[in-house]
């Protein structure tokens, strides 16, 4: 069951402690985190739009929480830039789709965006240097402290000279 579960960490190019088993800190921490910054970014939002619906139907819907005329005036600006914004952005998303709808029916040439193979071949090179310096994954990874012995400091991009050597196993 080990080897599975090591075997399936191997290939998954990200980990989120947030979504695994445990850390009820974290959750609880980043849940907080998330909420507040939420209520930061809504209480702004709120005031302003209940303040300029109230400036544009004259005081019949919305609340005046300010009066000074610049203030409208920038959010006049402000709304006229954001259109013009997301005009910007929905054009670059139509034509990003677009070049995907044309890739997906086989009317574009296809390139891969990255060499899996290539990649894998770097993690087992990479792998292998760190278990013949260190020791093995399992005995690195358990241990909490781990102390270097000078001899076995890294040079200067020592370990990407080896990842990027192009010899064969």
């Amino acid at each position: 069951m080990e080897n599975d579960d090591k075997n399936q960490l191997g290939h998954r190019n990200y980990r989120d402690d947030f979504f695994e088993r445990g850390h009820w800190w974290l959750k609880i921490r980043q849940v907080l985190v998330t909420l507040l910054c939420w209520v930061i970014f809504v209480i702004p939002c709120y005031i302003t739009i209940k303040t300029y619906t109230a400036y544009l139907t004259n005081g019949r819907h919305g609340h005046f929480f300010w009066h000074y005329r610049e203030g409208f005036q920038e959010l006049d600006f402000l709304i006229i830039f954001l259109l013009f914004a997301m005009g910007m952005i929905a054009v670059f998303c139509l034509a990003i789709g677009f070049i995907q709808n044309q890739r997906r029916h086989g009317l574009v040439e296809k390139w891969p965006m990255i060499d899996l193979a290539e990649n894998q071949r770097k993690i087992k090179v990479s792998e292998r240097f760190m278990a013949k310096r260190f020791g093995p994954p399992v005995k690195r990874h358990a241990v909490r402290h781990y102390v270097v012995k000078p001899e076995q400091n890294l040079e200067k991009n020592q370990l990407k000279t080896i990842i990027e050597k192009k010899e064969e196993d």
